[in-house]
């Protein structure tokens, strides 16, 4: 476990896993683990991750189990809103073992590997990969209806590919002056103060992730919201 998570990023996981097992019960939590597990096995060492990446990745899944205690269709946020962030986790991991340069989303130009709203085909099918296996689960865990598994799948997809263009176009990235590389940090691995080069400072990689969970549990609970989807 220590190598998942960092010891503050345990105690934001432990909050986290709290909020979910008060309001979606045992199965919101098995559905957690599966997501939790699954994403952790992809990434090398682990990741070590600290409370503002558990939070980004399970903030709007924790308040959307904690909403399902007075209404079913939470549950379905809450599915979508774990759907993305595991599209966006697998979707990374895989592509960064991918041989092919990645391409920008928005203009499907060549882009540097690890460049933020970079795609590639195999990282775009492991996030669908994701995305469906925490659908699967929250219908096998009996989190939801097998007809919502489309959108649960559809929001995990979208959420990752908000992610994606949030970070091509709008996240904050900075390019450092010393040695000419560009990143997401303001402070260079280099030592040298970085310059902003496009973005905004304020959303980096955490409020990208944030808003594509976002984008996951609403997809998830657009047929409920049109009363086109029972919940039994």
């Amino acid at each position: 476990m220590s190598a998942w998570l960092s010891p503050r990023g345990t105690v934001a996981a432990a909050a986290v896993g709290v909020a979910v097992a008060a309001g979606a019960g045992w199965r919101g939590l098995a559905l957690l683990v599966v997501f939790f597990v699954s994403s952790s096995l992809l990434t090398p060492g682990g990741g070590r991750r600290e409370p503002i990446q558990v939070t980004a990745n399970g903030g709007i899944a924790a308040s959307a189990a904690l909403f399902s205690l007075g209404q079913a269709e939470w549950l379905l946020a809450y599915a979508g809103a774990l759907a993305a962030a595991a599209a966006d986790t697998w979707a990374t991991e895989i592509g960064g073992r991918s041989r092919a340069q990645p391409r920008l989303i928005t203009t499907f130009v060549r882009v540097p590997a690890g460049t933020s709203g970079g795609v590639t085909f195999r990282g775009s099918l492991g996030g669908a990969f994701g995305a469906t296996l925490i659908a699967s689960s929250a219908v096998l865990l009996r989190l939801a209806p097998a007809h919502a598994w489309p959108w649960i799948a559809a929001g995990g997809i979208l959420g990752c590919v908000a992610d994606s263009l949030l970070g091509a176009t709008l996240q904050a990235r900075y390019r450092c002056p010393s040695c000419g590389e560009t990143g997401e940090q303001p402070l260079h691995h280099c030592g040298g103060s970085a310059a902003l080069e496009r973005g905004a400072r304020w959303i980096t990689n955490d409020t990208v992730n944030l808003v594509g969970t976002a984008v996951g549990a609403v997809v998830a609970c657009v047929p409920v919201a049109l009363n086109r989807m029972p919940l039994a």
